[in-house]
């Protein structure tokens, strides 16, 4: 093995030392960048490469953020894999239709949003200490649940075509407005210009209203539960 070549991967192992170190921040910086950027690169070939990059970035650290143990690490590149496969063939050399591509890789980025949202929920419960990395996840779950939430909506209508229709009566087709669904109701904001109509859909709306306020309920009792457990520093005597 060349100096190069050990050089390489004494940078490559420093940088993903640094990453696994900061999983969280990172996860987070990279779900605000993927929701700020989702509804301005749509339409052409330029935005849906974007596109296809800041979703192939949240999934890489999806992937570092569950990697507490190898099981965690290999489940979610077992839902990561046929993901980014999907999102690749979406740019295919011949056309072909890509619609039931939508649906499938809709199916797997829900897995995937779902899984990454409950391995960093059960490592915050498991934490002992409140810092910088514990708040960050804390922030990454209640972004993870409104995209877990997004995709669902995205599949109810799929199945149940006219589940979500906006003020005009059109029904819901593109992914930021379910996007902006989602958020809507996991805050509990409730705009009124997108409506659930069948059962399926409302029932889903509800559950994630209540989930956004349980979560914030049980996030912030923790995390004051851990601040104040926290021993603090004896005080030095003169």
């Amino acid at each position: 093995m060349t100096t190069e070549q050990n050089l390489s991967e004494s940078t490559f192992s420093k940088i993903l030392d640094r990453i696994r170190k900061r999983r969280f921040v990172y996860l987070a910086k990279s779900l605000l960048l993927l929701i700020i950027a989702y509804p301005y690169v749509q339409g052409d070939m330029g935005g849906q490469i974007l596109l296809s990059l800041f979703t192939t970035i949240v999934m890489i650290m999806s992937v570092i953020a569950v990697g507490d143990k190898r099981s965690h690490t290999i489940m979610a590149l077992v839902l990561a894999a046929p993901w980014f496969l999907l999102l690749l063939l979406k740019f295919p050399l011949i056309p072909i239709d890509t619609s039931s591509l939508v649906k499938d890789e809709i199916v797997f980025a829900f897995l995937l949003f779902a899984y990454t949202t409950y391995r960093i929920f059960v490592h915050i419960i498991k934490s002992r200490e409140v810092t910088t990395e514990i708040l960050s996840a804390s922030i990454c779950v209640y972004i993870l649940i409104g995209l877990t939430w997004a995709t669902l909506y995205y599949i109810v209508e799929s199945l149940y075509p006219g589940s979500f229709v906006d003020t005009d009566g059109r029904a819901l087709q593109d992914g930021p407005d379910f996007l902006f669904f989602s958020y809507v109701t996991l805050t509990t904001v409730g705009y009124g210009n997108i409506e659930a109509i069948t059962n399926q859909a409302r029932s889903l709306a509800s559950l994630e209203a209540m989930t956004g306020q349980l979560y914030l309920t049980i996030m912030v009792a923790r995390l004051v539960g851990l601040h104040i457990s926290k021993p603090k520093p004896k005080e030095s005597t003169a």
